[in-house]
């Protein structure tokens, strides 16, 4: 469950407990020292949440108008260490870049042709006519063309084997096998392709190009790239952290030097967000109303009520990072 979500239970749970209908959840009566603790742990969750916002809207920029040399852009951000034999393709990486989905994106090739058995199986699926019951006879494969299909697999193993000696964990298996691959710091993700899955050649149906809507710049990004070799490709994107400028975990640093787990001070939080709401006079007044007569609510108004009056007394504080964390 993300931050912003719990905060929205904590909301809910708070309506439940004002309107007296909360009895499984037992509130937290807070101590000036709870109070303490809390401060630095919501100014890091704030924080996290402000950087986590500022990531998202340079991410959306760079997929949504990103112009320039992919290759040049993703260095900016890291070193990149390729295996030996990667060659760039900068124009079909330009092409590629444009109104893709995953933002900028570094193709390189090593030189081969498609291997007999990946030409079978693409050529296959472009030109084999599909009816919506049609029982489809798959193409017959010599023993040469599985003889080429695992050494074009041999040679992608020793390509991983190289990202991972560099810190690359694997991430998924993509719809052709081909394996994807995440750098230790988040930063690239890798995949390797057995052959160009950008090329003319490559079934219309699931095309790589297919989300470039303009038909002018997807004739111009298949002629780019369908001029490069034809066998394994290494593709390059951004990682998961990529578009990041600091470290997101920071409120897990402050929950460590807290010694608080996660759920306490989840706990704690809910708390001091009924505090909030109560320092509001009509919702005290409503709070009031609906415990006159129930000595269950009474009790948990009487510890609600030390907790308005924590809050009150640190509520310069405290309500700059709530209004912050609302906001998110």
């Amino acid at each position: 469950m993300t931050r912003r979500k719990r905060l929205i239970k904590i909301a809910a749970l708070t309506f439940a407990l004002a309107a007296g209908s909360g009895r499984g959840q037992e509130l937290r009566q807070l101590k000036e020292s709870d109070i303490l603790k809390l401060i630095p742990l919501l100014r890091a969750e704030a924080a996290a949440l402000s950087a986590a916002q500022a990531r998202l809207e340079r991410e959306e920029t760079a997929r949504a108008s990103f112009s320039g040399d992919p290759l040049e852009f993703l260095r900016k951000r890291a070193q990149l260490d390729l295996p030996q034999g990667a060659s760039y393709m900068a124009s079909c990486s330009r092409a590629a870049s444009v109104q893709t989905v995953r933002g900028p994106l570094a193709i390189f090739s090593f030189g081969r042709s498609i291997d007999c058995y990946n030409r079978t199986w693409r050529d296959w699926k472009r030109t084999t006519k599909r009816g919506q019951k049609e029982k489809l006879e798959e193409p017959k494969i010599s023993q040469d063309c599985y003889i080429e299909g695992l050494q074009t697999k041999e040679f992608l193993k020793g390509v991983r084997a190289e990202f991972e000696k560099r810190g690359f964990k694997f991430l998924y298996e993509g719809a052709l096998g081909e394996p994807h691959l995440i750098s230790a710091d988040g930063i690239f993700e890798v995949e390797l392709q057995p052959y160009n899955i950008y090329d003319r050649a490559e079934s219309p149906d699931n095309h790589p190009f297919n989300v470039i809507e303009s038909e002018q710049a997807r004739e111009a990004a298949l002629a780019a790239c369908s001029g490069m070799p034809t066998g394994p490709i290494l593709v390059v994107r951004p990682g998961e952290r990529f578009f990041e400028k600091d470290p997101l975990d920071t409120l897990e640093v402050a929950l460590q030097k807290s010694g608080l787990s996660e759920k306490e001070y989840d706990d704690m939080k809910m708390a001091l967000f009924m505090a909030r709401m109560d320092t509001k006079p009509e919702w005290w007044a409503a709070a009031e109303a609906a415990a006159a007569n129930d000595a269950a609510a009474q009790r948990d108004l009487a510890i609600r009520r030390n907790n308005r009056s924590l809050y009150r007394k640190f509520g310069a504080q405290l309500d700059p990072l709530f209004d912050a964390l609302e906001r998110r």
